[in-house]
C-alpha cells in the first residue's frame, strides 16, 4: 500500500499535527454532549504475514491458521480480499469460523467494496453488483462490521452527482464508510462542504486517512458519531514518530468522547507491514491507559 508514501528524508519535514475539527463534526458532536459508552475496535489490514510468526503467532503456525491466531489478539480486520475477489457466502462463512474458533465470538470483519463497483464502474449502473456483493457478506452473519467503500484517486468532484445517487440508493441495515482520495474533495470549500453534508444527510461515515504524503485526506469531518481512521505508519527508525502521531489521536478521541462519539474503528497500516501489530499494540496500550478502552493487550515478542 503506497498511498500517501513519501521518501524517508521528507517524513520529519512534514507537519503531522491533527487539523482542527471540521464543520460537520461540530454539528454532529455537541459542545456539551452526554458522554456515551464508547466501543473501540483496533486492527490491521492484513492477517497473513509470514514475518509475524515468532512475534505475534507461534513459530510453527501454518498459513491456514493465521486468521485464527490473529483473532486471538485483535477484535477486527480490514478485509482487502473482498476488494480484489468478489466474496461468496461460503468463503465469508469460512473466515467467520476461523476467527471465532479463536474464542473471540465478537470479532468483526470490515470488508472493502469490490473494485468493480468502486474503481472500474465508479459507482455507475452497479446496483446488481452491489446486491451480489452484499449477499456474499451474509456468511459473516452478525460479525459483519462496517463496509468500506474506498474511491479511487481519480474519482473527483466531477462525479459528485453520481456519488449522490449511489449514496441515496444504498440499502438500509448496513453501515457504510466512504474514503475519498481525490484532492478536489478537500481543496475547494464548497465541494468539501456539500459532500460531507451529503454523508451526514444519509448517515454515511467518512474515513480519515492519516498518511505522511496526503495530509489533505485527514479532513477531520465526522458525518456520523463514528470514527474510522486508516493510519499509515512509516515504521523502522520512525517508530517513535509514529507513536507520537498516535498520541495525538488518543488525545483527540478523548476530547470527542464527551460530545457524543459512539464507535471507533482504528485500522493500523504501515508501508512495510513487517511489525504493524507492534504499532497497533502501542495504540491499544494508550487507549486502555488513557480511556479505559478495555481492549485486549497485544503481545509482540
Amino acid at each position: 500500500m503506497d498511498f500517501g508514501k513519501v521518501e524517508p528524508h521528507e517524513i520529519l519535514r512534514i507537519d503531522h499535527s491533527l487539523p482542527a475539527d471540521g464543520v460537520v463534526t461540530g454539528k454532529v458532536l455537541k459542545k456539551d454532549g452526554t458522554e456515551l459508552p464508547l466501543k473501540f475496535h483496533v486492527g490491521c489490514g492484513k492477517w497473513g504475514r509470514q514475518e509475524w510468526k515468532g512475534h505475534l503467532y507461534p513459530e510453527r503456525t501454518k498459513d491456514i491458521d493465521f486468521l485464527e491466531e490473529y483473532a486471538k489478539w485483535f477484535d477486527t480486520i480490514e478485509l482487502a480480499a473482498t476488494f480484489y475477489s468478489k466474496p461468496d457466502q461460503e468463503s465469508t462463512g469460512r473466515w467467520l469460523d476461523k476467527a471465532t474458533r479463536s474464542g473471540n465470538k465478537d470479532f468483526i470483519f470490515i470488508p472493502k467494496v469490490h473494485r468493480n463497483i468502486s474503481h472500474i464502474k465508479k459507482l455507475e449502473d452497479c446496483s446488481a453488483e452491489l446486491t451480489d456483493f452484499l449477499i456474499g457478506l451474509k456468511g459473516f452473519e452478525t460479525n459483519l462490521g462496517p463496509i468500506l467503500l474506498q474511491l479511487s484517486e481519480n474519482f473527483g468532484t466531477d462525479y459528485y452527482d453520481r456519488l449522490k445517487s449511489f449514496v441515496a440508493e444504498l440499502p438500509k441495515g448496513y453501515r457504510f464508510f466512504i474514503e475519498l482520495r481525490h484532492q478536489s474533495w478537500f481543496s475547494d470549500e464548497i465541494n468539501r462542504a456539500r459532500v460531507f453534508e451529503l454523508f451526514h444527510q444519509y448517515g454515511i461515515g467518512s474515513v480519515m486517512s492519516d498518511s505522511s504524503g496526503r495530509r489533505d485526506c485527514l479532513h477531520m469531518e465526522l458525518p456520523t458519531p463514528d470514527l474510522y481512521v486508516r493510519f499509515n505508519g512509516n515504521s523502522g527508525e520512525y517508530r517513535h514518530h509514529d507513536e507520537q502521531r498516535i498520541d495525538q489521536w488518543v488525545e483527540r478521541i478523548g476530547g470527542w468522547a464527551g460530545r457524543g462519539l459512539k464507535n471507533i474503528f482504528f485500522i493500523v497500516h504501515q508501508f512495510d507491514e513487517m511489525d504493524t501489530p507492534a504499532l497497533a499494540s502501542y495504540l491499544i496500550r494508550q487507549l486502555n491507559e488513557k480511556m479505559n478502552a478495555g481492549l485486549k493487550p497485544v503481545v509482540w515478542k
